[in-house]
């Protein structure tokens, strides 16, 4: 196995960093790449980061199959040179395979085709009865709560974090995970949840709530 110079590693690298640049400029400007593209990423949560990691995507993606002697019509004209060749042949393969992993990640985090759940039911144990966000939930006091949110679309993932204030509640704390065990006040009241939900991991979210009422028998 040939063992690689600093300075070729360096040189390969820069070269991904110009390629890297190339592309996110092409994307900017809607050049090469269909306007499809642009439109998709513009869909994204986060815009910005979908596309850095959309031309970390493509630019390591090239220098991999030019690596592998797979010639790329586009970039051909470019890399021409036997100096230029030479500075692509300086990176790793291991280095090429990392930032494709880690921008696939990136990638994934900021999805442009995710979206935040629109509508979800709390479903509280023990009650044939199901709750719609910004309705109001009738308990007894000291009474013991297990709600659960769940997605209104079928077979979507949802991800929760509960917030939950109010004198109906023993205490006022934070929760994860789509069931929320509960104790409540002995004494009557009212109080308020708040649910944030993410579905099928995006990084968007909605935000609902349910109101509880304390009243005594």
């Amino acid at each position: 196995m040939k063992t690689r110079k600093p300075l070729e590693i360096f040189r390969g690298l820069a070269m991904l960093l110009v390629l890297w640049a190339a592309v996110l400029i092409a994307v900017r400007l809607q050049l090469v790449f269909p306007r499809s593209v642009v439109v998709w990423l513009s869909e994204s949560p986060n815009p910005q980061q979908a596309l850095v990691a959309f031309s970390a995507l493509v630019s390591s993606g090239v220098l991999a199959l030019l690596r592998l002697g797979i010639e790329v019509p586009p970039i051909k004209p470019l890399i021409a040179s036997e100096t230029v060749r030479a500075y692509i042949t300086g990176i790793p393969f291991w280095v090429l395979g990392s930032i494709f992993a880690v921008a696939i990640g990136a990638l994934v985090l900021v999805f442009p085709a995710c979206q935040s759940p629109a509508f979800v039911i709390f479903r509280v144990e023990g009650r044939p009865e199901t709750y719609r966000p910004n309705g109001t939930l009738v308990a007894s006091p000291g009474e013991f709560l297990a709600i659960t949110a769940e997605p209104f679309e079928e077979n979507a993932i949802l991800s929760c974090r509960w917030q939950y204030v109010g004198e109906a509640f023993e205490t006022v704390g934070a929760n994860t995970g789509c069931e929320l065990n509960l104790k409540l006040s002995r004494q009557p009241g009212n109080g308020l949840l708040t649910l944030q939900a993410s579905q099928d991991f995006c990084n968007q979210s909605s935000v609902f709530s349910l109101g509880i009422q304390i009243e005594s028998p």
